[in-house]
């Protein structure tokens, strides 16, 4: 039988929205495209082409890790951020576009040339977007994690950032290296999920995504607290510390911030209108 690109995507999108998953029609053209290489002009320009065999199969082998809970990120191995298409593995976070609000916020406060620290860095979204919209700015990115700092450094050089960005191991909840030096700039996305949310959460994160970086103790504050206790004196007076914060976290962050001596605090809203960053300068 003839099949074409589009009958292989109409298939799929039929599973996905019998499942119930979100965007199903977006998810689906993913798929089609991951497998055939095309652009989404050019998947609309040949979806009426044959499809071969192998990129049938591969296409319903994509579609049943899909059905099986797995995020599209992880299945693509890559997804986009503040216009950036970084690799993504299970060893990271799927960058959100909540996030993005955490570099607005350190755009926004700073200014001109500075050197900026991202603090439990993943996949390296946020340092990597700062790097890109501060073209002449250096920073460290620090993960704890041997296999996110391998997909961050990946990242870093794939953006052609190695000569200004440095991926560093270090424990956010331990006193910095001592040769780490200073920075104008420190941005975090801590781990910030709550012991109770950690048990609500939706099944694609719970089983897929790493728990290291989603837990953030009983009340999800902990690493916050030890930033502000470790991290301080790592900041430059006059300096930004931005932090992302989960829904109704803001308020006891910003007295978090304020009794480690953060001046001028901030809250900063998504674009869903939830107050998503904490920020403060020293």
């Amino acid at each position: 039988m003839f099949t074409t690109y589009n009958d292989v995507y109409l298939d799929i999108r039929r599973k996905f929205v019998a499942e119930k998953i979100s965007m199903a029609e977006l998810e689906a053209v993913e798929i089609i495209r991951h497998v055939t290489g095309k652009s989404r002009e050019e998947f609309v320009r040949d979806k009426y082409i044959h499809a071969s065999n192998t990129v049938v199969a591969e296409a319903n082998r994509l579609c049943e890790r899909r059905l099986r809970g797995e995020p599209l990120a992880y299945i693509l191995g890559e997804w986009d951020f503040y216009g950036i298409t970084l690799k993504v593995t299970p060893d990271v976070l799927i960058p959100r576009s909540d996030t993005e609000a955490l570099v607005d916020c350190a755009l926004r406060r700073s200014s001109g040339e500075f050197r900026f620290l991202d603090l439990g860095c993943g996949s390296g979204c946020v340092g990597i977007a700062l790097g890109v919209m501060r073209n002449s700015s250096r920073g460290v990115l620090v993960d704890v994690s041997d296999g996110a700092l391998a997909v961050a450094k990946e990242n870093v050089y794939n953006m052609k950032l190695a000569s200004r960005l440095l991926c560093v191991k270090a424990d956010m909840l331990a006193p910095p290296p001592a040769n780490l030096g200073k920075f104008d700039v420190i941005a975090s996305n801590p781990p910030y999920i709550t012991t109770q949310e950690m048990a609500e959460l939706d099944r694609s994160v719970s089983e897929f995504e790493p728990k290291g970086a989603l837990w953030g103790g009983e009340d999800g504050l902990d690493f916050y607290r030890a930033i502000c206790e470790n991290w301080w004196d790592s900041l430059n007076d006059g300096g930004v510390l931005a932090f992302e914060c989960g829904i109704a976290q803001s308020s006891a962050l910003e007295k978090i911030v304020k009794e480690r001596g953060g001046k001028h605090v901030q809250t900063t809203r998504d674009t869903s209108g939830i107050n998503r960053v904490v920020s403060c300068i020293k």
